[in-house]
């Protein structure tokens, strides 16, 4: 069996090494063999009688000269191309099976133009210093390593690819693959990791060149794409962004409901958009983001289920943030395939940008949205926010209609949301509420309220909606009678948006007829169905022209199926992991 042609000799300021093609005009070797040089002549012993070709550096990594220094790697490029095939490198996780596989390596020490080689095997799978992979003989007796196989292609005896680069031969160890792509971004696309193409790496790690040096914090990043039960970042974080994303890379095999780094994409084309914004930058992250998602839909489910042919739900998540007194955290996410999808994240001051700001991501997120479902807007909102009419914002009023006249819009208890034991009882509720037509109304009279912790308790048994005949007050949102529904929880909740405010109440008031109008509006409505009439609803009631205010002018709806909003999957981890 022939030597693969690309392996390369290189002569730079008297000095002698090895490296190996990886393209048609660039080749890898280590920095030492091309220490302060910016020249070097290249030769391929695979291509006999054939003369030497001229190459200049083009990138090198951080080695200052020490025989311990870390980033002791160069790239060279020729001045022409050779008729050489490139080396195809190896998955990150291949010099590590076990059995260990026979490793190859081709070096020249000095008397031998021609080369020799020497049999390895990896001693111990795991990074010295987080950064090179120690080697033993493959039998203990042989060709060892020695000077002239500096740069030297290390892969595989059966297959040829390569796994990594000798650095250094007393103790034998290599470069990975895996850390050379950590290194210098480029070589990514020719490292095979699982679940990710060629393409999409060499544009994302080009979006990345264009971010700004401390523009986003890495770890952070990370540890928000991932999630809580996702990929351990390393030791010690991340140096800087590209390593987040390699890790993600090389580490996890994305799967539709787990797409970590189309999350971080997302989150770092937010983080982008300071002072001085780079133009295109953060619409370029979200394109690429979901061209790179769309590759997983699932138009049929998935092997075995039934698609669901209900609600295609856009979420807002809305939470008060640490960095101002008006300041709010908003992310905006849309669902496909029972999975989700992060449109956008912000920190945003006051709220007529809030409302702007969301209003452009809700009409972005059904770039996301399966078509066989039926939209439906969900806000997750602070308890003392739930009494917001965000089913009436619009951005020029008079101009454009409402949200809630455009799309079904329900409102949610993030506070509830954040409680697995609610969330676990309500979709047991759901289980029994999917069955029923009707929608029977529970109803809270103006004044009428037992104490808080006793209403929970008498709202546990109410399986349907629970109407009150007045809004909540948002300065005792501890202590109003609609906190104990949703701590019941109650997985339907109305009310008005106006009605009496003091605590007596002989029951003639406004609220009353509400409710009156609701129990006779519910009757024939499944509770599944809701948010779909409520549209109606709304549109009637936005339309409404007669004398007097329409009864069901700005109701609020709390609608929560926690079926229809599931948690973000943890992605699979390669062996590496």
């Amino acid at each position: 069996m022939a030597s693969p042609s690309w392996h390369a000799y290189i002569e730079c300021g008297g000095a002698v090494g090895a490296g190996f093609l990886f393209t048609d005009r660039r080749v890898l070797t280590c920095a030492h063999v091309v220490w302060q040089e910016e020249r070097a002549e290249v030769r391929f012993p695979g291509l006999p009688g054939r003369e030497a070709v001229a190459a200049r550096v083009v990138a090198r990594g951080g080695w200052a000269g020490g025989a311990r220094d870390p980033g002791d790697w160069a790239v060279l490029e020729l001045a022409e191309a050779v008729p050489v095939r490139p080396a195809r490198f190896a998955r990150p996780d291949a010099p590590y099976a076990y059995p260990p596989p026979k490793l190859l390596a081709h070096g020249f020490p000095e008397d031998y133009e021609e080369g020799v080689i020497s049999e390895l095997r990896v001693g111990a799978a795991e990074l010295t210093s987080n950064e090179w992979t120690q080697l033993e003989d493959w039998k203990g007796y042989g060709t060892p390593v020695s000077g002239g196989f500096s740069g030297a292609g290390v892969h595989l005896a059966e297959g040829g690819e390569v796994v990594g680069m000798v650095s250094s031969m007393d103790p034998v160890r290599m470069v990975s693959a895996q850390v050379l792509a950590r290194s210098w971004p480029p070589l990514a696309e020719h490292v095979p990791t699982p679940g990710h193409q060629a393409a999409e790496k060499r544009a994302l790690a080009a979006l990345l060149a264009r971010v700004p040096e401390g523009a986003a914090d890495p770890d952070r990043l990370f540890r928000q794409a991932v999630g809580p039960l996702g990929l351990a970042p390393p030791d010690g974080g991340f140096a800087d962004l590209w390593e987040a994303v390699w890790h993600l890379l090389a580490e996890s095999v994305p799967r539709a409901g787990a797409l970590p780094l189309a999350e971080f994409a997302v989150r770092l084309a937010a983080a982008d958009e300071g002072p001085a914004p780079d133009p295109g930058l953060g619409s370029g992250l979200r394109e690429w983001a979901r061209a790179y998602r769309a590759r997983f839909n699932d138009p049929g489910g998935g092997p075995g289920r039934a698609p669901d042919l209900g609600w295609s739900p856009v979420l807002v998540e809305i939470n008060r943030s640490g960095e101002g007194r008006n300041a709010l955290l908003v992310e905006v996410y849309a669902y496909r395939d029972g999975s989700r999808r992060l449109v956008d994240a912000a920190t945003v001051t006051g709220e007529r940008q809030l409302r702007e700001w969301v209003l452009d991501r809700v009409d972005a997120a059904f770039g996301d949205l399966d078509d066989r479902g039926r939209a439906l807007v969900a806000f997750a909102l602070p308890r003392n926010w739930l009494h917001k009419p965000v089913d009436q914002w619009v951005r020029r009023k008079g101009i454009e209609p409402p949200l809630g006249c455009v799309s079904p819009v329900v409102v949610m208890d993030r506070l509830r949301r954040k409680n697995p034991r609610l969330q676990w009882t309500l979709r047991q509720m759901w289980e029994t509420l999917d069955g029923r037509q009707s929608s029977p109304v529970h109803r809270i009279e103006c004044g009428r309220a037992p104490r808080p912790d006793k209403l929970s308790v008498q709202l546990q048994d109410v399986y349907g909606p629970v109407g009150f005949a007045r809004p909540p007050d948002p300065a005792r949102a501890a202590t109003e009678p609609h906190g104990a529904a949703l701590n019941a929880p109650s997985p339907i909740v109305l009310w008005p948006h106006t009605g009496c405010t003091g605590a007596a109440c002989d029951g003639g008031c406004r609220g009353s007829g509400f409710l009156d109008e609701l129990a006779r509006w519910l009757a024939d409505l499944a509770p599944g169905e809701l948010p779909g009439h409520v549209l109606k609803l709304r549109k009637e009631a936005f339309m409404h022209d007669e004398g007097g205010t329409h009864w069901a002018a700005g109701l609020t709806l709390v609608w929560e199926d926690p079926r229809r909003f599931p948690a973000v999957a943890p992605p699979d981890r390669s062996p590496l992991s």
